[in-house]
């Protein structure tokens, strides 16, 4: 629209007169795109991530929790590994949200890949989206514990993306997962971690924002029929038990949470499960180890107390004291 020399037409009546208002914004480093108004239609609210490629420009939109539909499924994806799958009444359901929780280093993303691994021998495709680690250490570091990745993926059974920090926008990042899981037809999404996502995409949109996105991609992949597996690191290697340090638990269907334990002067771990939606589940917590052979799960710790708290006591079977 333009106006004569001499005349003035203020925002309100551009408004009045224009069928659709897109406004262009630039903050923070960041280019986006925000409709206002488009007169005879619905439009999705909110600032929309814009970038200048080579190609030209590309917009990202962001997804809206109340566009997709889920209808829980009863189909079980299981780890292959008795006793976890025990824990679980048999396996976690397809189409859920569940996250693995737990300090640095205690097997988090080993019981993701177990999972990947246990389903891609019966034919499931996954995607693995790696904050953390490069493409090469996760696959050498898996095959080292008898998850052979490399495998997976020359079979067509798994992609491995490294996410680089500062690369996407949130927004742009669930594009490329929604594009990646329509293309590659996968049943299955490991996130590694939740910790990262929020360290790797600036968060100028804020905290409670970047959490709305979070939740608004499980919802789409879960309306998908997609399986989203999300690990999530907590600072406390023991002592006061914490499930997660941003406000994200209440995204999960299931919580698998592990532990380290101080024993004789070692450090050892634990498994437990707090949380399925759709089932029961095993109240108990067992032993956890990583061996060459891949991930060994003990008896249930029933003999012990305090575990929560990263220094357990041994108690007498006879009296059950201590």
């Amino acid at each position: 629209m333009t106006s004569e020399v001499g005349t003035s037409i203020n925002d309100d009546d551009l408004q009045f007169m224009v069928d659709g208002i897109i406004h262009l914004n630039y903050e923070n480093m960041e280019n986006t795109l925000e409709i206002s108004k488009y007169r005879g239609s619905g439009f999705n609210k909110g600032k929309h991530t814009m970038k200048f490629k080579d190609n030209g420009l590309e917009v990202y939109p962001k997804l809206k929790v109340s566009d997709y539909d889920i209808t829980p499924s009863k189909n079980k994806i299981t780890s292959g590994i008795i006793e976890i799958d025990k824990m679980l009444s048999g396996g976690i359901e397809e189409g859920t949200t569940t996250m693995i929780t737990g300090p640095s280093g205690v097997g988090k993303t080993t019981l993701g890949t177990q999972f990947i691994k246990n389903s891609a021998e019966k034919g499931k495709k996954s995607i693995i989206y790696t904050f953390e680690e490069s493409r090469k250490t996760l696959i050498a570091r898996s095959m080292a514990i008898n998850i052979h990745l490399e495998e997976m993926v020359e079979n067509n059974r798994l992609l491995v993306k490294k996410i680089s920090p500062f690369e996407y926008t949130p927004d742009e990042f669930s594009c490329v997962v929604r594009n990646d899981v329509e293309n590659q037809g996968a049943s299955i999404v490991l996130i590694d971690s939740i910790s990262s996502y929020f360290l790797s995409f600036n968060s100028t949109q804020g905290e409670v924002n970047m959490v709305r996105g979070l939740h608004s991609l499980c919802d789409y992949l879960k309306s998908q029929g997609v399986t989203v597996l999300m690990t999530n690191e907590i600072k406390n290697i023991t002592g006061e038990f914490i499930i997660t340090s941003t406000d994200t638990s209440y995204l999960a269907d299931n919580i698998i949470f592990l532990r380290y334990l101080e024993m004789h002067g070692k450090l050892e771990k634990a498994i437990g499960v707090l949380k399925k939606r759709m089932s029961g589940f095993e109240n108990t917590m067992r032993r956890y180890r990583i061996t060459s052979e891949g991930i060994n799960v003990g008896e249930s710790l029933d003999n012990m107390r305090g575990i929560l708290t990263g220094n357990p006591e041994l108690l007498d079977e006879s009296s059950g004291k201590k």
